[in-house]
């Protein structure tokens, strides 16, 4: 951060809503906000798009309250994000969390470098998943990560290694906090 001052321009573009910015060329893309078509067949989805720049995307469905999806671009184009869908319901209801992803995966396009696994608590679907897969040694956290629900997303975009970042809270079966970053 310097004292530097620099001109901003807000610019509003006519036919694509794709470009390339600053010096290094990253490709952003500027989405309008608002409601969008939902995926066939979802019930109860009406997702609307609340914020869509180059570093945040915020897609939301007012139609289920704990239904969204909220990702920002960090340290040099790693995604970070949450993905929620609840109450969990049978048979399902609102726009489906891999559906959400897709919104934000295309939004942020090539600018993603690798995507953040964070996860933290007893309801976290991912480190569920986790521990069930490390328990008595059946896999290790790596493996156990790609085979979680982000791990399976971040697969489906080419982003297939993946690496523990920091200190793991807890033991295999037992975590409590668990930080991975999966890349290409």
């Amino acid at each position: 951060m310097t004292d530097r001052v620099e001109p901003v321009y807000n610019i509003e573009v006519e036919a694509s809503h794709r470009g390339r910015v600053g010096k290094s060329g990253v490709l952003v893309r500027n989405m309008p906000t608002g409601p969008i078509p939902g995926p066939s067949g979802a019930t109860a989805c009406c997702p609307e798009i609340k914020q869509a720049n180059a570093a945040e995307f915020e897609l939301v469905n007012p139609s289920k309250q704990g239904n969204f999806i909220i990702g920002e671009l960090v340290s040099g184009g790693q995604l970070s994000f949450i993905v929620e869908n609840l109450p969990k319901t049978t048979p399902r209801t609102g726009c489906p969390g891999q559906w959400l992803f897709q919104q934000m995966m295309t939004h942020f396009g090539a600018s993603v470098t690798a995507i953040q696994g964070n996860w933290v608590g007893a309801s976290s679907d991912n480190l569920i998943a986790l521990n069930r897969l490390t328990a008595g040694g059946a896999l290790t956290i790596e493996e156990a990560a790609k085979q979680t629900w982000t791990g399976r997303r971040a697969r489906d975009y080419g982003y297939t290694q993946v690496r523990v970042a920091g200190y793991p809270a807890g033991t295999p079966s037992h975590y409590t906090s668990v930080q991975v970053l999966f890349t290409k």
